[in-house]
């Protein structure tokens, strides 16, 4: 029945359906017909491409930052897109920024690039103005200190920058001090106590400021010691005293530069305003230091041993063109004792277009070549084999690529830099230290802790070191984990008066790591007449005496004893 009713409208119904399917534009005619739509097969013709929007479309970084950048393609059916993973990014100047797959880009020297992403024949772009990090702040340091009239103190100027690098600003700064009638204060920043009272010094840069105070006591000096003491030093070599002065109030200062020296046999040894002494002849000589009418002295002892020859470490070393190297002289004497004699000695070099040297033994690399740096003293020398290697720098390379360390604490970073021609060099001085975010961690440029991370807050920071058009990076976290437990080593000592030695701490965290805050902890000694301590926990001895030398950290401290014979 129902066949027999569809047959007689077959041919109807199907020229009504090839009717309704070509008006709407849907089929296909045959493989290779466009239909009437325009599109492969007869569909819609795909939205093309039309332009490429980078953002941020201008930007401005300083040295080390990073910046991602995001492309963003709008079609001819007026929609878009995120392409920031399928275009092709550029930079018109790789040494001043870098940019990779992906669209981060990397600051590495001063100047302006043009970034670009395309895709086919569409472009898009962005500007990156690459330029100094900005002063943030200036930290003064000490951050409060007690002296005594007539004694002076030195101050520093720590100036922390946007880029999270820090750097000594002592000199740079204007220096202040709001009651010149207690302390006046030089461009140097060494400020001389007067009279008692307080003033706040200031150092200025700028707009930017940082303050501490200064107290003067009415305290006056009791004794004076020198140290070292008993020494003994050949002909012509030089040693460093200190003077330590103690005070009515039974607080101990360093008035090195405040006393006046003297030697009371200048056939023997000499000694000039700072305290130190160059030996002459053979014999012994008391060196004294006077401060507002006490003196205290210490015997120099001169031997009548001769220079007999004279060593450089090291022997060579391979640089890259303006990087750096410390040269080190030696000198072993008719005796068998041995002496460094670095500040001494005649600095040279055979090649000063290929590497020059300055007087403390710092060699500088200036162009690819060979240089011979050496060290003269009298008819004696010795020297060291100097490459400057022309290869270009390939990579860098920071150590620790990963570390977590507490607030406040530091670390120090490596940077080891690997040339073309296979061969590596440490550039951990040479390199432009940075961290981001510098709210995380600040990472230091100043000399004698380049490469030394500070850790600020919780989070997490990128240390960069730049150099060459080259950077390196590391992982630095910044963790609130809590010491639990603090050890002391040495926990006992023996020292003769005028020796020093080293404490170090390690600390037991609540994440069960084991960490050396030495630097980190806050150091006291019972008895400061007997021997003081350092900061990085040196600690000095002066007179016999037993006293405890303490570590503390937040709540935690810990005690090794210290006995001066």
């Amino acid at each position: 029945m129902l066949t027999a009713f569809v047959k007689p409208y077959r041919a109807p119904i199907v020229l009504v359906c090839l009717s309704f399917f070509i008006g709407c534009g849907a089929g296909s005619l045959g493989p290779g017909v466009a239909g009437p739509g325009g599109g492969p097969g007869g569909g819609p013709t795909p939205p093309s491409l039309v332009s490429i929007a980078i953002t941020p479309a201008d930007v401005t970084l300083v040295l080390g930052a990073f910046q991602q950048f995001t492309a963003t393609g709008t079609y001819s059916d007026n929609s878009s897109q995120n392409i920031t993973g399928s275009v092709n990014w550029a930079s018109t100047d790789i040494s001043v920024a870098s940019i990779a797959e992906g669209g981060l880009a990397t600051a590495l020297s001063l100047g302006s690039v043009t970034i670009s992403a395309t895709s086919g024949s569409v472009t898009g772009s962005a500007t990156v103005n690459v330029q100094s990090a900005v002063l943030s702040s200036i930290a003064v340091r000490p951050v409060k200190k007690k002296i005594a009239p007539f004694t002076s103190q030195q101050f520093q100027a720590i100036g922390t920058y946007t880029d999270g690098s820090t750097h000594n600003l002592t000199g740079q700064v204007s220096w202040t001090s709001s009651n010149t009638l207690v302390a006046t204060i030089g461009a140097s920043g060494r400020a001389k106590a007067l009279t008692p009272g307080s003033t706040t010094i200031t150092a200025t840069l700028g707009p930017i400021s940082g303050t501490s105070t200064l107290n003067v006591s009415n305290a006056t000096i009791v004794s004076v010691s020198v140290t070292p003491s008993g020494r003994t030093i050949a002909p012509g070599t030089k040693l460093a005293f200190a003077a330590r002065g103690f005070f009515s109030d039974n607080t101990t200062q360093v008035i090195t530069r405040d006393s006046t020296w003297a030697s009371d046999n200048i056939a023997v040894a000499t000694v000039g305003a700072g305290g130190t002494a160059t030996a002459i002849g053979a014999g012994t000589a008391n060196i004294s230091a006077t401060f507002s009418g006490v003196s205290g002295l210490a015997p120099l002892n001169v031997s009548s041993a001769t220079l007999s020859s004279i060593s450089v470490t090291p022997a060579s070393a391979v640089l890259a063109p303006t990087t750096s190297a410390n040269c080190v002289a030696t000198g072993t004497y008719s005796d068998g004792s041995t002496q460094v004699i670095t500040n001494i000695v005649t600095w040279t070099s055979s090649a000063p277009n290929v590497a020059i040297v300055d007087g403390g033994g710092r060699v500088t690399a200036q162009s690819p070549g060979n240089a011979t740096i050496t060290a003269q003293l009298g008819a004696l020398s010795a020297s060291c084999a100097i490459v400057v290697d022309g290869s270009p720098l390939t990579s860098i390379r920071v150590s620790p690529q990963t570390a977590s360390i507490l607030q406040q604490a530091n670390l120090a970073f490596v940077a080891t830099g690997t040339f073309a021609d296979g061969n590596t060099q440490d550039l951990t001085t040479s390199v432009l230290w940075t961290s981001s975010a510098a709210s995380v961690a600040t990472i230091s440029n100043l000399p004698g802790t380049i490469g030394e991370a500070t850790g600020l807050a919780p989070g997490t920071a990128t240390i960069t070191a730049l150099f060459g058009g080259h950077f390196g990076r590391a992982t630095l976290t910044v963790t609130t984990s809590t010491a639990t437990s603090l050890g002391v080593s040495p926990a006992a000592t023996n020292l003769e008066p005028g020796d020093f030695t080293q404490f170090k701490v390690l600390a037991e965290f609540s994440d069960g790591t084991t960490r050396d805050v030495t630097a980190s902890v806050t150091w006291t000694s019972s008895d400061e007449t007997v021997a003081v301590v350092a900061p990085t926990g040196v600690a000095t001895s002066i007179r016999s005496g037993l006293t405890s030398v303490t570590a503390t950290l937040n709540d935690l401290s810990k005690t090794a004893v210290l006995r001066v014979y």
